[in-house]
């Protein structure tokens, strides 16, 4: 570090004489102040860190030598901003001080602990110490370097913890120190690693490697835009595989606005030469990728890792809205999605805990064929819909096509015996769009004037946005049991009553 500082300043006197003298032809003025301007990049290296918690070597100089710190040291990085904690062999420090700051003991009777911020990883800095060990307090002047430990081996890797998940049963995310293994149930395991640590040696060919910052990012699941633009990630994705008018979530229809997030295919034909030349090194693909593996093959022998979710397989439907810990993670926004996640569970967990209603709805689209478009009872709308205090029922129909699919279709006869008598009608406005009134719906088919919710009018609706909105699980919890229990002020966020 001091070496090229000094280069700095020998560069800076040779361009500063030539120019006072006037010697030296254009071409090597040029070559000088290139060569200034390339050490000085080399001697501000980008040591920024992600938000996030990391554990990094510490060297101690300085002092007689008899004490040191402990030599690895927590940082944690918060909006931009690093601070490391280290620890003392001795009890005797009672303050330090840092760029000219006062940090006093946090550890009272155990070895002295002090917190204070540093520049990023790696980085070092001059400290001073004040110990009580002598007659009198001493002052002493110590150097400290930071640094991520080099020459990492996957197998030495040690399991140091596991992100909580409390319902989300579709991924998992296992903690080795700074890095961390994702694995996706049916989809493989991903390592995540920190800006500025070295990637491991030997890591199992099933295991895919990211590197953060994770930046020019192809999303083609739609589903999980929210989640990403709700911990603020969005200025992580420069590709979509919707059109500016197929987005529901505004900040994505704003970014397509904007330039800063542009369509790059659909998801059966991505524009690969669109993707390179971007710089994207990442996707996040559904499982509708599997219909056409030949694409997630191509985007990989490209160099594009590809990640498969699958938020839509969740079963409960808080475990769908935790795979925003899962995007949080990837662009360093974890506290966001920690925070957000626990206030979304605390606004429902007072309705989860109520008995059921015992009243029955029915959620679903008339087809433009005349079908019956309907979740499937094991689905998360059905799981919704019982923990607003309701009951999903169909009847004793049962879907004859045993598929992965969330839906299934009914013939409007066998819809009619089912749903008949359901006290709650809900129609799915992301299929064949939303209805405005309940004439509409009987337009549709005049088999549903008979049904008990048309004669009581309580008819709902849900927007287009339904598919797409996933932060709105809780909204529509909370509207569903204000419906159901008849409390509240009729104010619904996420549903729409139809007249």
């Amino acid at each position: 570090m001091k070496s090229r500082k000094l280069t700095v300043i020998i560069v800076s006197l040779c361009m500063c004489v030539s120019v006072l003298s006037g010697c030296g032809s254009t071409a090597e003025k040029e070559q000088v102040q290139h060569a200034a301007e390339t050490q000085t990049a080399e001697a501000e290296p980008d040591t920024s860190l992600e938000d996030g918690e990391y554990t990094v070597n510490v060297e101690l100089e300085g002092g007689s030598g008899r004490a040191s710190v402990d030599s690895e040291a927590k940082v944690k990085v918060t909006d931009g901003q690093a601070y490391a904690t280290i620890v003392w062999s001795s009890t005797y420090y009672d303050y330090m001080l840092v760029d000219g700051k006062k940090y006093t003991n946090e550890n009272e009777g155990g070895n002295s602990t002090f917190t204070f911020p540093i520049a990023g990883v790696p980085c070092t800095m001059d400290v001073v110490g004040d110990t009580t060990a002598m007659s009198q307090p001493h002052e002493i002047d110590y150097t400290l370097t930071f640094s991520f430990a080099k020459d990492v081996s996957f197998k030495e890797l040690k399991q140091t913890g596991q992100v909580k998940l409390s319902y989300a049963d579709q991924f998992q995310i296992d903690e080795y120190g700074n890095y961390k293994l994702i694995t996706i149930v049916d989809n493989g395991r991903f390592l995540l690693i920190p800006k500025g640590v070295p990637v491991p040696a030997d890591v199992p060919e099933d295991v895919t490697v990211l590197q953060q910052p994770l930046n020019h990012v192809y999303l083609v699941s739609s589903a999980v835009m929210d989640l990403i633009c709700q911990v603020g990630g969005l200025s992580h994705v420069a590709y979509t595989a919707l059109k500016e008018d197929d987005w529901y979530v505004q900040q994505a229809k704003d970014a397509m606005a904007d330039g800063s997030l542009v369509y790059a295919g659909k998801y059966s034909a991505p524009d690969y030469e669109q993707l390179l030349q971007g710089g994207c090194t990442f996707a996040i693909e559904n499982t509708m990728v599997t219909h056409n593996p030949e694409v997630k093959e191509k985007l990989e022998e490209l160099g594009i890792r590809v990640m498969v979710e699958r938020s839509s397989y969740e079963k409960h439907p808080l475990g769908r809205l935790e795979w925003i810990k899962l995007f949080g993670i990837l662009f360093g926004k974890q506290q966001q999605a920690d925070d957000y996640f626990n206030k979304q569970v605390k606004r429902v967990k007072p309705i989860m805990e109520k008995k059921s209603t015992g009243k029955k709805v029915a959620f679903f689209a008339v087809s433009s064929d005349g079908t019956i478009t309907v979740r499937k009872p094991n689905d998360y709308v059905s799981a919704m819909i019982g923990l607003a205090g309701g009951t999903y029922s169909l009847g004793n129909y049962t879907d004859e096509e045993k598929n992965a699919l969330s839906t299934m279709k009914m013939q409007m006869e066998d819809f009619y015996s089912a749903e008949i008598d359901a006290d709650v009608l809900i129609y799915n406005g992301t299929i064949e769009g939303e209805l405005t009134s309940i004439d509409e719906l009987v337009k549709k088919n005049s088999l549903f004037a008979d049904f008990q919710a048309v004669k009581s009018g309580q008819v709902y609706t849900t927007g287009s946005n339904f598919y797409q909105q996933s932060t709105g699980t809780c909204d529509f919890i909370e509207d569903l049991n204000q419906i159901l229990t008849g409390e509240g002020d009729g104010t619904y966020r996420f549903l729409k009553k139809l007249q």
